[in-house]
């Protein structure tokens, strides 16, 4: 799987995975070390499930994240959702995704977010080297195939932030009990039972989730909601 890079000899290429699997995230961290015996440079590789210690871990201008590697569906977030925020902490991270679903699902919004390539989860073993391999030529400025390089990164953030959802389209904890609830089929009443909340609050969360997912009915937000996989 190893894969002949092209980087300066000496400097170290830092790669991060974000998955909220921790057995995918552990298997995937162990493709990524692998690919890196074919690098001519040392790697340095972090891992998380959590979205939120990511952002830290890419903001970190003492050690900047050169390539992240990043699950489309995570707690209560897509990838392209986050990217935004990745990208304007760090806009010389390049992002990879990654999903076990269908592709095609996230195509255009990883696309519009700045995430490029998008790499089906089974086919890792082939496809995720040369996407490394590729992503880091990229972030030195170095990619002749026509990619984006490394100056052109600070354009990416301000693109993405304009696609992506009104407050980024994080959902809380709560909001995402809500929508799990909702999709088991609870009303408002039943949820508001459960989660030991009034209606009225349900319904304002529902509000907040409608506004974030830029949908209008609730309907809509739960279909979005299966759709991303969100839940």
């Amino acid at each position: 799987m190893g894969v002949q890079e092209s980087a300066t000899l000496g400097e170290h290429l830092r790669i991060g995975v974000l998955d909220n699997d921790a057995c995918a995230l552990e298997c995937i961290v162990r493709m990524v070390r692998s690919c890196a015996r074919g690098f001519r440079r040392p790697v340095d590789v972090w891992s998380t499930t959590f979205p939120t210690e990511a952002l830290m871990l890419c903001a970190d201008a003492t050690r900047p994240t050169d390539i992240l590697l990043v699950d489309m569906a995570l707690n209560g977030v897509t990838g392209p959702q986050l990217a935004p925020e990745i990208l304007k902490r760090s806009p010389s991270t390049r992002l990879i995704g990654l999903t076990s679903y269908d592709p095609q699902t996230y195509a255009e919004s990883a696309r519009q977010a700045g995430i490029a390539p998008l790499l089906d989860k089974a086919t890792l073993a082939r496809t995720l080297a040369p996407a490394i391999a590729q992503a880091a030529r990229r972030r030195d400025g170095t990619d002749g195939d026509g990619g984006v390089a490394a100056a052109d990164a600070a354009d990416i953030a301000p693109r993405a932030m304009a696609a992506a959802m009104p407050d980024s389209g994080m959902l809380t904890p709560q909001e995402t009990r809500i929508v799990a609830l909702s999709l088991g089929s609870l009303n408002a009443k039943q949820i508001a039972a459960r989660l030991n909340i009034s209606a009225d609050t349900v319904f304002s969360h529902r509000r907040n989730i409608r506004r974030k997912l830029g949908v209008k009915t609730w309907y809509e937000a739960l279909d979005r909601c299966r759709a991303l996989h969100i839940v």
